[in-house]
């Protein structure tokens, strides 16, 4: 069966250099959505001659059959985002919690384009942090795909594709910090003489910027889709809705080292560059197959510890979601906040309503009169609700809103949080709401 992932294949290639080197660090394994980790085994099974496929019985398989399996083969769902896609790379690249939770702010601040919409001394303001530890996590982040991310003007985000391409032409660069706008009306003659430099000269080196990407973050679309192999089954077992938690391991062949290869590394007739490749290739076959066994060990810790708070919205529909962060459940199963964060971006849940992503399941607090946490997706229906009911010719507003939150539901939101809530369950705003 062919599953599709539409994502282009410069990023993929990109992200793969730095995920196959470093098969030892099971993290990055966990990291990965179960199609990659498919794709990971498959490519170190033809690589690793130590590593074999053992044949599963085929009742195995009992997840994979009926009429449920059939609605998941053709199921459809949205493409990860642009946020969802550096999270993810944020867990696998930073080395502290805290450089996590700047990375988080800092994603936070990035448009759909890629751009960087905050500048460093707000984001150390919001964070309360020093500067200089959000410069450096800032660095990090534009190291991430797609290239160019991060950047807060057109001339950065170009530099940054350049760099990381390895392009270091002197001319070429100088193009890029100076001449953009020379660039845009074609105004090659004029780069040229600023530059000194004769315009033949130049013409690759414009072809070069022109074939760089000005809006690297256009590419995660929302309203593109993605075919998605759930990576945790749950069902209800009785009356009371008992959760069967299940990890997706039908998926991913079933791996053993190979006795033939084994009795040949321990043979003494073997010479010994064999021994040395064969005992290389053992060592990456163990580490995989461990870090194999971690990712299943930990996604399973994870689901049973959001499955203690969402049992609703996981057997009803997300709008049974209760309060609930990355950080919550690390403490609960004594794990980092970016562990839970690599485990949770880009895995998806067959629950008996729907395959949701699991990441649905982790919700931001609000804070009602009294104190008590209240789910985001909680306000976001009561948001909703108000506006359903408004009078169309005099559409309530984002401070009408928060009014009426604070009134009716004891709740405490300020205005451009209802303004981003609004915005979320793209509704348009009141202006544009009003009948005439």
């Amino acid at each position: 069966m062919c599953y599709t992932y539409t994502m282009e294949l410069r990023q993929k290639i990109e992200l793969r250099k730095h995920l196959i080197p470093e098969l030892s660090q099971s993290l990055n394994i966990l990291a990965l959505p179960l199609f990659e980790v498919q794709n990971l085994i498959a490519e170190e099974l033809e690589n690793n001659p130590l590593l074999e496929e053992l044949s599963r019985p085929a009742s195995q398989r009992s997840k994979l059959v009926g009429p449920d399996w059939d609605f998941q083969m053709d199921l459809i769902t949205q493409k990860p985002t642009l946020q969802d896609m550096l999270l993810r790379q944020l867990g696998m690249f930073t080395n502290t919690d805290e450089e996590f939770r700047i990375g988080q702010e800092i994603i936070g601040n990035i448009d759909e384009h890629g751009y960087l919409k905050a500048t460093p001394e707000e984001l150390s303001a919001s964070l309360n942090m020093a500067p200089e530890k959000v410069e450096k996590v800032l660095k990090l982040v534009q190291e991430f795909e797609p290239a160019g991310v991060c950047a807060r003007t057109l001339s950065e985000c170009l530099l940054i594709q350049l760099r990381l391409s390895n392009q270091d032409d002197p001319l070429l660069l100088k193009i890029v910090e100076c001449h953009l706008e020379d660039l845009a009306k074609k105004n090659y003659s004029h780069i040229a003489k600023s530059l000194k430099t004769p315009q033949e000269t130049l013409e690759p080196l414009i072809k070069k910027i022109l074939k760089l990407d000005p809006k690297p973050g256009s590419n995660y679309s929302p309203q593109e889709v993605q075919r998605v192999i759930p990576d945790i089954f749950i069902d209800t077992q009785d009356e009371e809705e008992t959760l069967e938690i299940s990890i997706n391991n039908e998926d991913i062949p079933s791996l053993a080292i190979s006795k033939d290869y084994r009795k040949m590394l321990k043979n003494s007739d073997t010479d010994s560059k064999t021994k040395e490749f064969l005992t290389a290739k053992l060592q990456n076959a163990m580490e995989l197959l461990r870090a194999l066994s971690r990712r299943q060990d930990t996604l399973r810790k994870i689901v049973e510890a959001v499955a203690e708070i969402q049992k609703e919205a996981m057997t009803e529909d997300l709008s049974r979601l209760k309060p609930l962060t990355f950080s919550e459940v690390a403490e609960k199963i004594g794990m980092h906040e970016s562990t839970v964060c690599r485990a949770v971006m880009n895995k998806y849940v067959k629950t008996p309503y729907a395959v949701v992503a699991l990441k649905d399941f982790f919700t931001s607090h609000v804070h009602n009169q009294d104190g008590e946490s209240v789910s985001s997706n909680f306000v976001k229906r009561q948001i909703k609700e108000l506006i359903d009911g408004e009078n169309k010719k005099q559409p309530l507003s984002d401070d009408d809103l928060a009014k009426l939150l604070s009134e009716k539901n004891n709740l405490k939101v300020a205005r451009r949080t209802v303004a981003k809530y609004r915005e979320e369950l793209k509704i348009l705003s009141s202006i544009y709401r009003k009948e005439r």
